[in-house]
């Protein structure tokens, strides 16, 4: 299973969130690699030091990823990619080859709005994998850096879906599945760590426990059987792409991840 983490945009948290689901899926005892696609190259330090067992590579070439993305989709469980802060051609072949894009995006109408360009790229790949005979990706919005106190989140997320866009929901199907704005996320990238390892220190703060508890609850909608979730609305996107000579993805049924023990 292919996850691509993209957003043009920086500050958005895609690194982080990238970076800790990798981390969670390798938590869950699943064998995984993580592809660094921002040149920045800001998550490969962190991943190779937070957990030195998942395979990490520095793919930032489009043909890099057209040749090696794929091998190490059949020798792993699940290969989590962060993308560059824009849309150039390594991110259209990134979002070709994954099965599952995620994107960040802040709690504002404006940055909602600049992230509507990212999901029209994402539905000409889409388009372009279906001519080719793939399934569309499978895409959810993730709302980042909420506010813990008052309606933003909510007023934000029904601009999200009036536009038809696939926010990622809790996990009862209901409300926003998101991260709020702590400083939880701050130390984890100062320790080299993720905020669920964080968590089971015996004197975690209230914030770490807090937000341990809503990236697993986020993961676990991301990574569950698709055939379980419900499609939101697709966007209205004008398709015009195509995608000639790119690999074709491989589709067998993946081990399905496990929540590590402080999930519970």
């Amino acid at each position: 299973m292919i996850y691509a983490v993209i957003n043009q945009q920086g500050g958005a948290g895609k690194t982080t969130l990238a970076v800790h689901l990798a981390v969670w899926l390798h938590d869950c005892g699943l064998k995984v690699a993580f592809v660094d696609n921002d040149p920045q190259a800001s998550a490969s330090g962190w991943i190779a030091a937070a957990e030195p067992g998942i395979t990490l590579r520095s793919l930032t070439d489009a043909e890099d990823l057209v040749n090696q993305l794929p091998s190490l989709n059949d020798t792993h469980d699940a290969v989590v990619c962060d993308g560059a802060p824009r849309l150039n051609d390594q991110t259209h072949v990134l979002m070709y080859l994954a099965e599952r894009i995620v994107i960040p995006v802040l709690p504002s109408g404006l940055d909602v709005r600049a992230t509507f360009q990212t999901q029209q790229a994402v539905g000409r790949v889409a388009e372009a994998r279906e001519a080719d005979g793939l399934p569309a990706p499978w895409v959810r919005l993730v709302m980042n850096k909420q506010r813990t106190v008052g309606n933003q989140a909510k007023l934000v997320g029904r601009f999200i879906k009036d536009l038809g866009l696939p926010l990622a929901t809790g996990q009862d199907g209901k409300g926003i599945g998101g991260l709020g704005l702590r400083d939880a996320y701050a130390q984890a990238v100062v320790e080299d760590a993720t905020v669920g390892r964080l968590a089971q220190r015996p004197r975690a703060s209230k914030s770490v426990k807090a937000a341990g508890v809503e990236m697993d609850a986020l993961f676990e909608t991301l990574t569950q059987p698709q055939s379980q979730v419900a499609p939101p609305a697709p966007p209205t996107v004008t398709v015009t792409a195509t995608a000639d000579d790119l690999p074709q993805p491989k589709t067998p049924s993946q081990p399905q991840p496990t929540p590590p023990a402080h999930a519970a």
